[in-house]
């Protein structure tokens, strides 16, 4: 059932509407039926009925899955990913200010670099191709990165914005420099697709997740492995995400053993290993399990708040979880009707956001209220 594919939720595969529904309508509204004089009045009839099943088939068409969220480092843009596009919203109202299409399939993450202007995409067509670009948010400009036969699922910028890692279904890791725009450092060691990345804030330590139920530490000055996580593996890991302080490392873990959210503190990690005892590294590496009960967990990052940031959950029970860095649950919010995808949190903490497989994004204050539900229609407040 958890093999190495099938972890992923039904939000990774491609979502568009289906082309009979498509040809339906699309017959119907281009007035491709034609009716014989002799019985005009019947066959209007029958092509009523046939408009009338194409809307409805039409209305009943499922909502793109929303599985991608960046909020902008200057607070006011946020960006969602769904098929072939990315959206992006204004975080103070929720208005849709701009669509940018010209993508490859399905979105499945977006980061923001240094600035507010440039952002990395990753997307793909399951089985079939990948992509990773660069987008100039002010002229709409696509700058492709990265090319792969099946579909690319991560990306994080290093605060500097120097560095791009990007991870994909090749269970590698792949480490651009876009100031010398060498070829990209290939980090071996995962063996399976990778979730989730995630550099510290200071920039020494990138994380990775993957479903071979691990996460990975790599520090960038050697781009070398430091450790594997957790000691004793479990489930496949959906994602990562370091505290705003940099102390604590996130990651989440769903399946039939473990529903939970594991923590590691980096503090103390890189000191020299005493080789007189040798449980010491692995007493280094040991990760916290926040068990999350009906919430198989399948996104997190942390939001900034005092005296320490919280983590923001997403869920499968349709719920996004609030959470100290001791587990406590500080808030259960709820309203969305299908699976929780994405989180993201405003860089002042302020805003929170979900997407999930309603087609919908919410925005939450920090304490879990409801804000406003953005869709395809009117902003809901």
């Amino acid at each position: 059932m958890w093999g190495s594919q099938s972890w992923l939720p039904p939000a990774f595969q491609p979502a568009h509407p289906s082309k009979a529904r498509r040809d339906a309508l699309e017959s119907a509204s281009a007035g491709k039926i034609a009716c014989p004089t002799r019985s005009q009045p019947a066959c209007k009839t029958a092509v009523l009925g046939f408009l009338l099943l194409a809307l409805t088939l039409c209305a009943a068409e499922p909502k793109v899955p929303v599985t991608a969220l960046a909020f902008s480092p200057d607070n006011k843009t946020l960006v969602s990913g769904g098929y072939q596009e990315v959206r992006l919203w204004d975080a103070a109202d929720g208005k849709l200010v701009r669509k940018l299409g010209g993508l490859s399939g399905q979105v499945r993450a977006v980061a923001f670099g240094k600035d507010s202007r440039r952002l990395a995409v990753a997307a793909g067509v399951a089985g079939r191709s990948g992509t990773v670009a660069l987008l100039d948010l002010g002229t709409g400009a696509i700058t492709p990165i990265e090319q792969a036969k099946d579909e690319m699922l991560a990306v994080a910028f290093s605060a500097d914005g120097k560095w791009l890692a990007t991870g994909g279904t090749d269970a590698t890791v792949r480490v651009w420099n876009l100031e010398t725009k060498a070829p990209p450092l290939e980090l071996k060691g995962h063996t399976d697709w990778i979730s989730g990345l995630a550099f510290s804030p200071d920039g020494k330590l990138l994380a990775t997740s993957s479903a071979d139920k691990t996460a990975r530490i790599w520090k960038t000055d050697t781009w070398k492995e430091a450790f594997q996580l957790p000691v004793q593996i479990t489930e496949p890991v959906s994602g990562v995400a370091f505290a705003t302080e940099g102390d604590l490392l996130a990651f989440a873990v769903g399946g039939p053993e473990e529903r939970s959210v594991r923590v590691w503190r980096t503090q103390g990690a890189f000191t020299e290993i005493d080789s007189s005892r040798p449980g010491m590294r692995n007493q280094i590496m040991q990760t916290r399990p926040m068990d999350t009960g009906a919430c198989m967990p399948l996104a997190v990052t942390f939001a900034k708040a005092q005296p320490h940031s919280r983590m923001v959950v997403g869920c499968t029970d349709k719920t996004v979880r609030l959470m100290g860095p001791g587990g406590n649950t500080i808030a259960t919010a709820t309203g969305h009707t299908d699976w929780v995808y994405s989180v993201a949190a405003s860089p002042d903490g302020l805003r929170l956001a979900s997407g999930s497989g309603d087609g919908t994004i919410k925005i939450w204050g920090p304490a879990g209220k409801l804000l406003l539900t953005l869709g395809e229609g009117a902003t809901q407040p």
